[in-house]
């Protein structure tokens, strides 16, 4: 409801889709009531995000997209912010950054110091200026949505790479942050990162 009532400049409409990768935590039963308002689609057992975001991509008509996930740790509202940007002509891919403002609540070092270590990897391979390579927020146009590939979380990490050998132009614009903790079902830890700069790099050294 809170991504419904996000309110975007004029000229832009909304189609959300809505992708449920094999929950069993009732989420089901809670979609089943909002079909009548936007279009869900319900994957038989749990393929990973990068799955579940292709599945998103293959049923979305509009010229631009943006993945919310559901945890709502990025506050829907910022989406306008991206949509502004993009309109300014600001750059062909929008990114959303929870380190350039002090929007963002709490951030654990670890987490911090996580995401600094991938940004600058990514930006050292690739000859960026990023700040926040890891929030999700990114809005991009249709012609480069098969740059996200299949799998878990690894397919959000390897998104930027992707673009960024496609030659896109990149613009960050501040976004608010609500981080979860491990009693609220976070479950990225620090060796999760580490995973995550071998993968970046492999990948790298694959594309070279």
């Amino acid at each position: 409801s809170r991504v419904d009532g996000v309110r975007l400049p004029a000229g832009w409409d909304k189609e959300i889709i809505v992708v449920d990768d094999g929950s069993h935590d009732g989420s089901r039963e809670i979609l089943k009531s909002l079909e009548h308002k936007f279009i869900v689609v319900y994957h038989e057992k749990n393929s990973g995000k990068g799955t579940a975001v292709q599945t998103g991509i293959r049923r979305a008509t509009g010229n631009y997209m943006i993945i919310q996930d559901a945890d709502l740790e990025l506050d829907p509202r910022d989406m306008a912010l991206l949509t502004e940007a993009l309109e300014r002509g600001d750059a062909d891919v929008i990114c959303g950054s929870r380190y350039v403002s002090g929007r963002t609540k709490e951030c654990p070092v670890m987490l911090y110091a996580g995401v600094w270590c991938i940004t600058k990897l990514v930006n050292t391979l690739y000859g960026l200026r990023l700040t926040d390579v890891c929030a999700c927020y990114k809005l991009f146009p249709r012609e480069v949505s098969d740059a996200f590939g299949p799998g878990r979380f690894e397919a959000d990490m390897l998104f930027t790479p992707a673009l960024a050998r496609r030659g896109v132009s990149f613009a960050e614009v501040p976004i608010s942050y609500h981080p979860r903790g491990p009693k609220e079902g976070k479950k990225i830890r620090y060796r999760d990162g580490v995973k995550a700069m071998a993968l970046i790099l492999r990948d790298w050294l694959t594309h070279r």
